[in-house]
Formats: C-alpha cells, sequence, structure tokens
C-alpha cells in the first residue's frame, strides 16, 4: 500500500462522516455518524423553531441587541437549513468526487520522481483537511459557548428563544428556572456553530483534492521535456490527467454552486447589523464579535474559490515556459490541445454565474460599508 493511500485510509472515517452529513446519506454508514448527524439536525431543526416563536411572540419589535442576535441566528438557521437540503440533492456528484478522490490515491507511478509528486501533494492536502477538522471544530464549538456565555452576563442580549409549554409563573423568577434556560441556549449555539462548520469543512475537503491535483499537473508539466524523452506517451498522460481535473472540477462547481449564495448573503446581512450597531455603541464587545464572525461566514470559500483560480492559472504559464518547439510535430499537436485546456477560465461560482474569490469578498464589505455610511447620514 503507497504511503498516501495509508493516509487516506487513516482519514476515511471522518471523510465519510462529513460528506455522509451533507449530504443526509446517513444509513449508509456506521451507526454512530447516523446518531450524530440525526442529533445536529434535530437540536437545530428545534432551536429555529423557538427562534421563530420568540420572535412571534415579541410584542413590541424593537432594533436591540437582542432582537439583532435573533435575527442572524435565525437567518443562520435557515442557512444552515438550505445547505443541507441543498446536499441532499447533490448526494450522487458527491459520491462521484469521492470517488475519483479514491482513484487519485491509489494511482502509483513506477518513476520515483513522479511518485514523489504525486504523493507530497497527496498526503500535503490530507493533512490541511485534518487541521482545519480538528481546530474547526473546536474553535467554533468554544467561539458558539463563549458566545452564549457572554449572553447569560450581558443585560442587552438575554435569551433568543422561548421553550413553550414548560414556563411557568411559578418558576420563572426562580434562579435555577433562569440558569437552565440559559444553559439550553448555550448548547443550542455549540450544536449550530459545530454543525455548520462540518458544512465548510466538507466543501474544503472537496476542494483540497481540487487543489492537490492541480498541483500534481502543474509539476508534471514542469517536466514535459525532461520525461517525453523517456516514455514517448508522457504528453498523453499529461492530457488524461487534465481531463480528471476538469471533470472534478466540474463536479466541484455544481455542488458548490448554491451554498455561495447563502454564505455570502449572511455574510453581508452580519457586516451589515454589526457595523450597524458599532456606529451607536462603539464599544460594545459584541458588535465586533458579529463582524468577525459575520466576515468568517464567506471567507473560507472565498479563499478556497482564490486558490483554486491562482493554481489553474498557472497551468497555462507553466506550459509556456515548456521548449515545445523541441517537441515532435505530432507531439506539438497534441500541445495545443493541452495548452487551450490549461487556458480554461476555472474558478468557483455562485449559482454559476458570480465568481467566488477574495475581490467578491472585499466588494460585500463596501457595499456593507457603503450602506451603514448612509444610514449614518441619515441618522446625522
Amino acid at each position: 500500500m503507497s504511503p498516501q493511500l495509508e493516509q487516506f485510509q487513516k482519514a476515511k472515517p471522518r471523510i465519510d462522516f462529513i460528506l455522509s452529513y451533507t449530504t443526509l446519506n446517513m444509513f449508509s454508514g456506521p451507526r454512530k455518524n447516523c446518531f450524530l448527524i440525526c442529533l445536529f439536525i434535530t437540536i437545530n431543526s428545534l432551536f429555529f423553531s423557538l427562534i421563530l416563536l420568540h420572535l412571534k411572540n415579541t410584542k413590541c419589535f424593537e432594533l436591540s441587541f437582542n432582537s439583532l442576535v435573533t435575527l442572524l441566528t435565525f437567518f443562520a438557521t435557515i442557512g444552515y437549513g438550505l445547505r443541507i437540503f441543498v446536499g441532499f440533492f447533490k448526494k450522487e456528484k458527491n459520491e462521484i468526487l469521492l470517488k475519483n478522490t479514491e482513484d487519485l490515491y491509489e494511482e502509483q507511478e513506477e518513476d520515483e520522481e513522479l511518485e514523489q509528486i504525486l504523493r507530497r501533494h497527496s498526503v500535503d492536502s490530507l493533512k490541511i483537511f485534518q487541521i482545519c477538522y480538528r481546530w474547526g471544530i473546536y474553535i467554533y464549538f468554544v467561539g458558539g459557548f463563549l458566545c452564549s456565555f457572554y449572553f447569560r452576563f450581558n443585560e442587552d442580549y438575554g435569551l433568543m428563544y422561548e421553550l413553550p409549554f414548560i414556563a411557568s409563573d411559578n418558576f420563572k423568577d426562580h434562579i435555577l428556572w433562569k440558569e437552565f434556560s440559559y444553559i439550553v441556549q448555550n448548547i443550542f449555539y455549540m450544536n449550530l456553530t459545530t454543525s455548520t462548520i462540518l458544512l465548510d469543512i466538507g466543501i474544503l475537503f472537496l476542494g483540497l483534492q481540487l487543489i492537490a491535483e492541480l498541483n500534481i499537473l502543474n509539476d508534471f508539466m514542469k517536466l514535459l521535456n525532461e520525461k517525453i524523452i523517456i516514455e514517448p506517451k508522457f504528453l498523453s498522460r499529461i492530457v488524461k490527467r487534465h481531463c480528471s481535473v476538469i471533470e472534478n472540477f466540474n463536479l466541484l462547481s455544481e455542488i458548490t454552486s448554491e451554498s455561495p449564495i447563502v454564505q455570502l448573503f449572511l455574510t453581508f446581512v452580519a457586516l451589515l447589523f454589526g457595523m450597524t450597531f458599532l456606529i451607536t455603541y462603539a464599544k460594545g464587545f459584541g458588535n465586533y464579535g458579529i463582524i468577525i464572525c459575520g466576515g468568517g461566514l464567506g471567507l473560507p470559500l472565498c479563499i478556497l474559490g482564490q486558490i483554486i483560480q491562482v493554481k489553474a492559472d498557472n497551468l497555462s504559464e507553466t506550459l509556456y515556459q515548456t521548449n515545445w518547439h523541441e517537441l515532435s510535430l505530432k507531439d506539438q499537436k497534441t500541445f495545443l490541445i493541452v495548452l487551450g485546456m490549461a487556458q480554461r477560465e476555472y474558478g468557483l461560482k455562485a449559482a454559476g454565474v458570480y465568481d467566488i474569490n477574495l475581490y467578491t469578498f472585499v466588494q460585500i464589505i463596501k457595499i456593507a460599508f457603503s450602506y451603514c455610511a448612509v444610514l449614518y447620514s441619515l441618522s446625522q
């Protein structure tokens, strides 16, 4: 067994859990995965219902810290539900892309130099995935705890949900009842943040494998002039590998076409609300937390799209630097095909229209700032 395949087999349980979770394919894996997926979805569904009840029972709606965070949480739960719903219908594409990824790790090269390239990029992508998986869950789990903990000791925030059929006039002023309500809210927020980051990590894993393929293809192209002397069909292998990259890129684009719209919309709303309240309450710690968390909703996906775009652009630059004029006439014709494929525009798109990269993220920040500036001028 190759080292990269061995590493993949070690990480396979986590990969299967995340992809089963993002596609609601809970009954084909271990019972533990089924239980965790059902637990995440049940708690978030209950949280959504209780937030909706809280908004419905608000007799006089006033824009305050409580209403702001409640609305943001309400939008976050809707976004979570939409992403789960869309992922369910992308189950087949996820399975195909995972199968293509497994084939990449099972691949072996007789040439030692090519084998090192294959091993290095495959193993590196798994290491990055495992780091993001471990620390992403830790950070968002702790973040959800600290967020709800801050709400408990700040009178301006309070509770963002209601528990029907449980509250009683005889116990509502009892200290144990008050603490119980905040403990339940704490559990809701920790579950929401953890289950949401798992969806992002699932997309991140698929994106990392595409980046690894792009890196492998780029390094293979750098060795074109050297390897084609030893192996005359080396250029044909590059064409085949490039076709695999295009296929996996199309699959990833179809899988992630709807998620960026939800994430970027939530990013805009969170930044707009946070900066609007920051104008009035500059010392409010919660505002800065909302802005940071709001920016964090869409930033990872924009970074992933930017990296894919840069790596794909490097393919054509690498080909231009090869001594293509030294190839045979037949290989030169094949080279033109490869060059045309490399000049194709790569990049994640929201709904297949809007580019997902750092420029898009900056534009969202600018629009949010512009709206806040207009609101501030009108308030003066």
